[in-house]
């Protein structure tokens, strides 16, 4: 199970040139300043980690596939140190995984584990659905059409035949800030962000035709205020997931 592969865009681009990510920003530095100006704001090994998880998240490196030192070192130029750096900090979040003499490869599971990750990413979101659609804080419900424009032009893109546009996760950033609920974010955000690997693939692979109206009504019951119709909807939207991705089991 691997998604397809699409064009290193940012490949020619260096530090100055590309634009900073919120990984990478610190405050009062202005987007694009290169590492040389000034060291200390500026990490190369930050915003390489950036690329990488652009990259392994939007597929443009699959499930498996091997990143090589040499050819990041030919690509950007930069020295081994914060090239081991970065990749480091990817097998950190359980994006790759390092293999004596293998070096490091984006992490493929099996269709047993995929299953269970997604059974833990349920639990997390139906929970989440719950809290969000108890509390409907103002600055949730001011964000939400926001955010219905912002995953339909993805899939617009989608049915356009571009590359996949990578949702990053943005529907359940929005979500668990709903929540308001600070440990399960920081829980999710330890556990859950290789799941975006497949979630990522399978929106690409079925074009989104049904979850796209699964994401829209997990979105007006939070906002409603329809707690266990949340919850069904982050289910279904999982479930669904996981049937586009070809995967058979139940959560």
């Amino acid at each position: 199970m691997t998604s397809q592969k699409s064009v290193r865009r940012s490949a020619s681009r260096s530090p100055a040139s590309h634009p900073s990510s919120s990984r990478g920003k610190v405050s009062g530095k202005p987007p694009g300043t290169p590492p040389s100006a000034d060291a200390a704001r500026f990490s190369r090994t930050e915003w390489l980690a950036d690329i990488l998880r652009e990259r392994i998240l939007n597929g443009t490196y699959a499930p498996g596939e091997r990143i090589r030192e040499i050819q990041l070192r030919n690509e950007f130029g930069f020295s081994n140190g914060p090239i081991r750096e970065a990749l480091q900090a990817i097998v950190a979040e359980g994006l790759a995984e390092r293999a004596p003499w293998h070096g490091v490869s984006i992490k493929q599971l099996d269709e047993g584990q995929l299953l269970e990750l997604f059974q833990l990413r349920l639990a997390l979101l139906e929970y989440a659905a719950e809290l969000a659609a108890r509390n409907r804080s103002k600055d949730a419900l001011d964000k939400a059409a926001v955010l219905k424009t912002e995953m339909d032009a993805g899939f617009s893109e989608i049915d356009r035949g571009g590359q996949h546009p990578s949702f990053n996760g943005k529907l359940s950033q929005w979500l668990l800030t709903a929540a308001g609920n600070r440990m399960m974010r920081e829980v999710w955000d330890k556990t859950m962000h290789q799941t975006l690997i497949y979630v990522n693939a399978s929106l690409l692979r079925s074009h989104g035709r049904k979850s796209r109206a699964l994401i829209h009504a997990l979105i007006d019951t939070i906002c409603k205020g329809d707690v266990m119709a949340a919850r069904q909807a982050a289910r279904d939207l999982t479930q669904q997931t996981l049937v586009d991705l070809g995967i058979k089991g139940t959560l």
